[in-house]
């Protein structure tokens, strides 16, 4: 009897006007190997010479749709029909895969053939220097305890569950991964970086704004729990005020310290 293929895995790259992002993001996934994935690039109508980008990186396989979209998440949600792999990934422009990502998530597959999703370690760069971001699903319910960058779903788990909530525009991921962690969706961690992330972005644009988001997903996912309250918000709030001052201060050192000791994921 023959092996079963190897899973065949979408990666999905959503932009807009951020062309040299683009091409990093882009030669990291394109210098995987040993591992079937299919590349679609959804652009937002781009005006920055990205399209004709695109156009050169047909030659290589790469698939593209340029229209105009109404945001981060209905970029995402128009990605969907398009994936034809096992697993889809959504790797945003700026972000990179790190070296042999991918055969290290297609080998974690055929480990854990009951796994829906299968989320890694992150690098992120910081102001304070790059730091290993771990994560941990059971913690859902508290914050955002997943690195989506590293992260990929089974293409069953949109079908049955469907995609990103579209009137989120910071915390649509969250509100995503919270969703299927009450769903009962099995999540499998794989314990070492995958991908590396960019400092900033929408999500950190506005503390409030995004923390707001994420309670208003808790408000719609849990059933109950003090992680709904609007006093578990101002909390979550008061954590990233005290650590963007401290770091602001330059004692990003003892942010780093209770990262490393206290924090419910941690960050190293």
């Amino acid at each position: 009897m023959s092996d079963p293929p190897a899973p065949l895995i979408t990666v999905v790259t959503v932009c807009r006007n951020v062309l040299p992002a683009l091409r990093r993001t882009v030669s990291s996934v394109l210098s995987q190997k040993g591992v079937r994935f299919e590349y679609w690039i959804v652009d937002g109508a781009s005006t920055d010479g990205t399209v004709a980008y695109l156009e050169e990186l047909a030659s290589r396989g790469v698939r593209f749709r340029s229209e105009p979209d109404g945001g981060i998440s209905d970029a995402m949600n128009k990605s969907l029909p398009l994936a034809t792999g096992d697993w889809v990934a959504h790797l945003h422009a700026g972000d990179e895969y790190l070296p042999g990502a991918l055969a290290r998530v297609a080998r974690a597959s055929e480990e854990a053939p009951e796994a829906e999703v299968l989320c890694g370690y992150m690098l992120k760069r910081e102001p304070g220097g790059e730091r290993v971001y771990e994560c941990a699903p059971a913690l859902l319910p508290r914050d955002m305890t997943v690195n989506h960058p590293a992260t990929w779903i089974r293409r069953r788990v949109f079908e049955r569950h469907g995609g990103f909530r579209e009137r989120l525009r910071r915390a649509m991921d969250y509100e995503f991964f919270l969703r299927l962690h009450q769903a009962g969706v099995r999540f499998e961690v794989i314990p070492e970086p995958l991908a590396r992330m960019e400092y900033g972005g929408l999500s950190e644009g506005s503390l409030w704004r995004t923390l707001h988001e994420t309670h208003l997903a808790r408000r719609e996912v849990l059933r109950e729990g003090f992680e709904r309250s609007y006093a578990y918000l101002l909390l979550l709030y008061a954590r990233g005020l005290i650590r963007r001052g401290l770091e602001r201060l330059g004692l990003g050192s003892v942010v780093a310290w209770f990262r490393r000791r206290h924090a419910w994921v941690r960050k190293t």
